[in-house]
């Protein structure tokens, strides 16, 4: 699939070349590139590269040639002659655009990044749609340790093809990088820092291993216990155990520090729903959505608590919120057809229940968790999916 998608490329890029070639040649050099032109498409490259240097000892000026050469090398990995056939290119055709993208490629698979970049952005100046330059002109950046650079060149690939998945691919891959190489320098400078221990429960927590992701928060906590966060991951991470009592406790201990946290004001008020201390409850959701007025999981479990106090035309209201933030969110629909039913009106609950189970039905397909929830404990698939952490102040 690889080598088609080049064959592509450098037809796309060459094919006035090709025809120039094709009509200048006579005899004994047309022959050679029409072979040349029938083994690339056959696959027998080897062939194609005898055939193309037998055109170049009839024609050694013609830049395309080289170009097409040096596409022939790249193909067969072979890069030292590669780069040596798209600089013979360049010397003799400076505007052969192709030939800066893949002297720029084989540059960076031979380690050499500091050469990769210059025709690499050469190519973008000309071509600035092609995104696979983008992709290693980014990893010649990254190679070279200048971690900005590759961001800003990803960045400029994505305000060009924002619904482009391989773009967001590239995003994630170095960003993720960078996260690793970062973390790898915090344990380095100190593996008994109260930030590592903090990324070390993260990542636990990550791979849903919650009893260890609580060992690393708790020595986080103990290191640094007035730093914004701290109790609130540990909290989290007791909330997401059903350790209720534990993680009140923490998300206390986390608004006396940062009061704007309205993920801890939050999750006490679904620790209270659970309870069912309404007035508690009631009074923590409301906060956390005059801190954070398009928190859907606020929305959704005041509609949980008006429902449990037969309060289902509130409960709609709350829930149209949360199924304006997000119409595929399964188990607002659920509660939707609570409602419905409670306050008779039963072609809306049908409705509601149908979209449910066919939004339960995706779900599963795509391998998700269904999403329901009836009862006031804590949804983890659907705030996995919604949560972000405030910034610390």
């Amino acid at each position: 699939m690889r080598t088609k998608v080049l064959l592509f490329v450098c037809l796309f890029y060459l094919s006035p070349a090709f025809s120039r070639a094709q009509e200048a040649s006579e005899g004994q050099d047309e022959q050679h590139f029409r072979a040349a032109q029938r083994a690339e498409k056959a696959g027998d490259y080897d062939k194609a590269a005898a055939e193309y240097r037998e055109v170049l000892k009839l024609h050694p000026d013609v830049a395309e040639i080289y170009h097409n050469l040096g596409l022939v090398y790249y193909i067969q990995s072979k890069n030292d002659e590669a780069i040596e056939a798209f600089q013979q290119a360049l010397q003799r055709k400076p505007d052969l655009v192709g030939s800066y993208l893949f002297l720029g490629m084989a540059y960076l698979r031979t380690n050499q990044y500091e050469k990769s970049i210059a025709p690499l952005e050469k190519f973008i100046s000309v071509q600035p749609k092609e995104l696979r330059a983008y992709f290693n002109l980014s990893d010649a950046y990254l190679e070279l340790g200048q971690g900005e650079k590759a961001a800003q060149v990803l960045q400029k690939a994505a305000e060009l093809s924002p619904d482009n998945v391989e773009v967001q691919y590239q995003l994630g891959r170095l960003y993720t990088k960078l996260m690793t190489d970062a973390y790898r320098k915090m344990a380095a400078l100190d593996p008994d820092s109260a930030r590592f221990h903090q990324v070390m429960g993260a990542s636990f927590e990550a791979r849903r291993d919650m009893p260890h992701a609580i060992v690393e928060y708790k020595r986080a906590v103990e290191k640094a216990p007035d730093e914004p966060g701290e109790h609130y991951s540990l909290g989290n991470a007791y909330w997401k155990e059903g350790d209720l009592p534990k993680a009140e406790e923490e998300f206390q201990k986390e608004l006396k520090i940062s009061p704007e946290n309205y993920l801890a004001t939050w999750k006490l008020g679904n620790i209270y729903l659970s309870r069912q201390e309404f007035e508690k409850a009631q009074g923590y959701l409301r906060r956390a959505l005059r801190q954070k007025p398009d928190l859907g999981q606020a929305y959704r479990d005041l509609a949980k608590l008006y429902l449990q106090t037969n309060k289902p035309e509130l409960a709609v209201s709350n829930l149209t919120k949360v199924v304006q933030l997000d119409p595929t969110e399964a188990s607002a629909h659920y509660l939707l057809a609570q409602c419905y039913r409670k306050l008779g009106r039963t072609s809306e609950q049908k409705s509601e229940m149908e979209l449910f189970q066919r939004l339960k039905k995706d779900e599963e397909e795509r391998g998700k968790p269904p999403d329901i929830l009836a009862n006031g404990s804590p949804d983890e698939s659907r705030d996995e999916k919604m949560e972000e952490m405030p910034l610390a102040r």
